[in-house]
């Protein structure tokens, strides 16, 4: 992988609480990370007007993991406000992206409506590797990898899922 593509892995598992093996396994059919980068690249440039603001997202998170920090460091780290509104809010549509395979628009308040989150589908293929889904020990409605029957026993325990320990 790249240093881009070995920082982005790095940035959403400590996002997400994902493993990176994860996120990006050896043998990856799917390469779901290899649609989310570039449009998260092209999203974060295209609605912060800064095209260098994912480049700096991963310098910084280079930085904190080059500190050996725990993931939660570096995760409190990368969502704290001083870093800038911009920043903060790319972390935090990272996380969405990952967990559901869509792209969040934030709707503003107006007199007539409260503020409200919008969000459109990446892909189909978006949509069911979405992390909710390993969350929830299920799958998406029309894909399944399960073999019939796989509901009469009790779901792996989460962690096989996260890859984290004690998850």
């Amino acid at each position: 992988m790249s240093d881009t593509m070995d920082n982005f892995i790095g940035l959403s598992a400590v996002l997400t609480g994902f493993a990176s093996s994860i996120l990006a396994p050896g043998l990856d059919p799917v390469n779901i990370k290899a649609e989310y980068l570039p449009f998260f690249t092209a999203k974060v440039a295209a609605e912060s007007g800064n095209p260098q603001l994912v480049d700096s997202i991963f310098a910084k998170y280079a930085s904190l993991a080059a500190q050996q920090l725990s993931d939660q460091q570096i995760g409190t780290a990368m969502l704290d406000p001083a870093n800038g509104a911009d920043f903060v809010l790319a972390c935090r549509k990272l996380i969405f992206m990952w967990y559901s395979g869509a792209w969040p628009t934030l709707i503003p308040a107006s007199a007539s409506a409260p503020a409200s989150t919008v969000s459109d589908l990446i892909s189909a293929k978006s949509y069911t590797c979405g992390l909710a889904w390993q969350v929830m020990q299920s799958h998406p409605m029309g894909d399944s990898n399960y073999r019939y029957g796989y509901w009469n026993s009790q779901p792996p325990a989460l962690n096989d899922y996260t890859g984290q320990q004690g998850a």
